[in-house]
């Protein structure tokens, strides 16, 4: 798969991240329980590309990479959450939220092509 091992290691370095950002949060006085959301959805995406490394089937991969999608996509909710709920405008915050959106873009395509080979 041509994505593979790009996606795989973007979203480490996106988790990665994720934790610093959060880290960051603690010192802005956003509520702990958003911050722990963030972490975990965020961190979740890359979890789940790596659980389905050792995926029984193609079904199975499919599964675990759209799992990941879901996790991205709920933390692009809570990044739009922070930024309107907070009126938060951080640079990182930025680049995190651009990078997670070509995440998800990835994460899509990755799905459709597994599912087109079926």
């Amino acid at each position: 798969m041509k994505y593979s091992s790009d996606i795989k290691e973007r979203t480490l370095d996106f988790g990665v991240s994720i934790i610093k950002l959060t880290n960051i949060f603690k010192g802005l006085k956003i509520d702990k329980d958003v911050i722990d959301q963030v972490r975990r959805s965020g961190t979740s995406v890359g979890a789940n590309i790596n659980e389905g490394k050792s995926s029984m089937s193609r079904k199975e991969l499919v599964k675990f990479y759209s799992i990941s999608l879901k996790s991205a996509n709920e933390t692009d909710y809570w990044f739009k959450l922070i930024k309107r709920g907070y009126e938060l405008q951080n640079e990182f915050l930025e680049s995190l939220h651009q990078e997670l959106n070509e995440i998800e873009k990835i994460l899509a395509t990755i799905i459709i092509k597994l599912k087109s080979n079926d």
